[in-house]
Parts: structure tokens; sequence; C-alpha cells
């Protein structure tokens, strides 16, 4: 199929060097219409360079290789955009974000999809902490970000403007239509150049943009002219002027916009058929269900007959591949064929393999976590400590698993093979540094046998010194 689709594009590259009113298609219209833009768009010669850009073979093939390794969430997201009063042009939005990436990571920190920043994340109520990073939950991070798009529809009344507030912000959507439209009010009444009120909101808006500061000025005009009978359409709001040194709208937002479209464009030319793999009709479908506490991942594959990489794959949202601690049951997702299977094993399905441990002097929360790679905080949760100290004899159990097992019973046996000097009891003012250096060894080494991440020590713990 992938090489068809990329024979397709090797020709639809020839047939569409440029978009005459004799090569676009209804659909092409319907994108605009969607998104509140006036049909004339689809000749912008931005517009078209993104097209023809995106249109080339090694482009295409990278499309349809992100298309294909999402296809799984794909249609459920088309889907949920829909359920939410969304144009089927939103589904490119994650596209032009992440390349339908689920657990795509930008250098500010925004993760998933749709690319939430954590603070964002926070006021649509997608979780995130040791446990789960919702970001990375296709549906819940979908819901999210729908309800964002909404809420931005209804302050700017247009789909594109949506859009645009959803990539650079609210308020440069808000400076960008105000300052427009100031502009095209003057283009229509020059002679109102001296006018008191122009002349204000003119100064208004230069201090801010000399300053950054004291937006809500802006805003209070936005406001007082947004009903302004002046037609401001996205050709007004993208366009470049030579005497700005800031432009409405900054370059990424003004490529983010067409490049939206022109995914759009070349997905009505290729996916969009009944049976393509954008099609529920075509995947995988996915179905979540409740999961009891604790379980890992690899504990339900191995119950549900599935592969656990393909299983963590699906629920990339789940840190440390472990269902939270601090609730009765959560949501993941499975292969809907497996349902019934998962319903007859649920109640059998156990976590194979633990570490059970003993704890021994120098034992700290934070060298058990670092020792058996696993969260020090994840360990405290799971053993519903009350605080950080350990006592001796202590049975603490680790989630883990059987690598992680295995490598840890062969560090045991190499570390009895080691001859213990001496226990050193920390005494009011000792460091570690000292330490070392007083029993003639290396620092780094005693941080080493003892299972050690840092060089603070508390009095009254017990180190061990080895040969």
């Amino acid at each position: 199929m992938i090489k068809t689709l990329l024979s397709i594009f090797v020709f639809t590259n020839f047939l569409f060097a440029n978009l005459t009113h004799s090569d676009y298609t209804k659909q092409d219209l319907k994108i605009l219409k969607d998104l509140d833009i006036k049909e004339s768009f689809l000749y912008d010669d931005k517009l078209q360079e993104l097209f023809l850009k995106h249109s080339k073979k090694h482009r295409i093939h990278n499309y349809v290789k992100n298309i294909k390794k999402s296809s799984v969430f794909i249609p459920d997201i088309k889907e949920e955009i829909k359920k939410q009063g969304l144009p089927s042009t939103f589904l490119f939005v994650p596209m032009a974000e992440s390349n339908f990436k689920i657990d795509a990571t930008s250098k500010s920190n925004a993760q998933g999809l749709w690319q939430f920043m954590p603070q964002t994340a926070k006021v649509y109520n997608l979780r995130n902490d040791e446990y789960i990073d919702d970001r990375l939950d296709f549906m819940k991070s979908t819901r999210a970000a729908s309800k964002y798009l909404s809420e931005n529809h209804e302050r700017f009344e247009k789909w594109y403007l949506s859009i645009l507030a959803y990539n650079c912000g609210e308020g440069r959507v808000i400076e960008a239509i105000t300052r427009a439209k100031i502009d095209r009010f003057l283009e229509f009444f020059p002679e109102r150049q001296n006018d008191e009120n122009i002349v204000a909101y003119q100064n208004t808006i230069d201090e801010y943009l000399q300053t950054k500061k004291d937006f809500y000025k802006i805003n209070k005009i936005y406001k007082e002219i947004k009903n302004w009978d002046l037609d401001i359409d996205a050709e007004k709001l993208l366009e470049i002027n030579e005497d700005y040194d800031r432009q409405y709208l900054p370059k990424e937002s003004r490529i983010y916009l067409r490049k939206i479209i022109a995914f759009a464009m070349i997905a009505n030319r290729n996916f969009y058929q009944d049976k393509d793999i954008l099609s529920p009709s075509n995947k995988i479908s996915l179905t979540p269900v409740k999961a009891p506490a604790g379980l890992k991942l690899k504990s339900i594959a191995h119950a549900i007959d599935m592969r656990a990489s393909d299983l963590i794959n699906m629920n990339k949202h789940i840190k440390q591949q472990i269902l939270p601690l601090n609730v009765k049951s959560y949501t993941i997702y499975i292969p809907s064929k497996k349902l019934k299977t998962y319903s007859e094993n649920k109640d059998k399905i156990k976590n194979k393999f633990f570490i059970v441990h003993k704890v021994k002097s120098g034992d700290t929360l934070s060298s058990l976590g670092s020792k058996y790679k696993v969260k020090y905080s994840l360990i405290r949760s799971y053993n519903e400590l009350k605080s950080d100290r350990l006592s001796i004899n202590q049975t603490i159990i680790i989630p883990s698993d059987k690598n992680i097992k295995k490598s840890n019973i062969k560090s045991k046996k190499s570390n009895n093979k080691k001859v213990v000097k001496k226990k050193y009891k920390i005494k009011s003012g000792d460091t570690l540094e000292a330490i070392a250096r007083s029993h003639k060894i290396n620092m780094k080494k005693l941080m080493k046998d003892n299972n050690l991440e840092s060089s603070l020590i508390k009095v009254g713990d017990s180190i061990e010194i080895y040969r």
C-alpha cells in the first residue's frame, strides 16, 4: 500500500506544480471554509510553496511513515475531534505539532501529540506526576486540546484564529487583530489619522511594542474596536509589512497555519478514502479498560497474550510501566480484540517479578532506587512509607522485572567477594570526602560500594569500608 501511495505522490508532484483554478478540489475549498478562511487564500504564494515542499518524494515518504506509525491512534483522534465539534482539518494540528509522535518532546519541555506545556496541561487537568503524564495519553490530550481550541473559537469566533492562538498564544492574536484593524481603518479613512482616539491607540501600541509591558492596555483597545465593521481576514494577518520590525504574527505561526492547510490538502488527494489508513475500518481498534492499581504493563500483556512492547507503546503515558498506586484502578488501552481475554483473566493478573529487600546498615530509599533502577518515590509509595527513614531488617518490596532481578543477584554475588574492612558510623562534622581520605580510599569507590547517589550523609547512619 505504501509503495502505491508513494507512486501516487510522485505523480501528484508533477500534476500540482501550481494550484490553478483547474487543479483545486472541492475538498480544498472545504478546508478553507471549515477554518473560516476565504477561498482566495488557496492561491496564497506561501501556501503553494509549502504544498509543493511537502509534496516532494522524500517528504511524502516521511509523511506516510509518520501516519503509518501512529495509525493505531489517528482514527480515534479523528473521531474525538468530530465528537468535540471541531472541523476535521484539526486532525492535522498534531501533525504540525509533533508529526503524530505520541511521546514527542520539544526543547521547551512541551510533550505529546498536542505538545502541551506543563503549565497548560495543569490548567486542563492533565495529570503529570511520578506515575502518569497525561500529555502522552492520546485520548485525554486530544480532549484537552479540543477544549482549548474550542475556547479560543468562542473568544475569536473563527477557527483559523483558534489555531493561531494555539500556536502563539491568545495575547499575540489579540495584538495582531488590534494592530491590523487600526491599520485597515486608516487604509479606508486616511483623513482620520490625526483623530484623537486613533493617535491614542497608536501611542499605546507603540509603547507596548517597545516595552512588552501592560498588555491589558492592548486588550482594552481590542475590546473597544473588535466590533468595528472592518474585514480582517487570514491574508491580512499573515501578510508581511516591510516597515514593521514586529509583524502581526510570528513567522513560526504564519508557517504553522499554512502547514496545517497543506497537510490537509495532501491528505485529501491520497488518504481520505473510506478504506485508508486514517479510517476506523483499517485500524487496530483500541478499547479503554480499568486495571487494578500497581499492576505492571508487562504482567497485563502476559495475561492477554500480547507483546509487552506493544502494550507499552499504546500506553506511553504510564511512567515506569507500572499503574499508579494511589488509586484503586487506572484506565489503560488494549486492542479491542483482546477485551474478552482481558475480562476473563483480569482478576488473575499478578505482578510476577518483585524483589524483597531486607534493609541493612547504610541503606536509604535513594540508594535502593539507584541500585534497583526504580524511583525512590515509587518505592516509598508502594510500601506506603510515612517517612524516608528505614530500619535495619525492615522488609521493602521493590517493584522490578526479571532482568533487574537477575542483575541484582549477580551484583550480590560479586559484593560477597569483597572483604569488609570495617563499618563506620557517621558522626557530627563528618563528610564523605574526609572519611574517604582518612581511610585512604577513593571517594567514588566509597560511594559505589555503598550505593550512594550523592555525597550527602546523615549522622547516625553507617557506611561500609571495603579493602
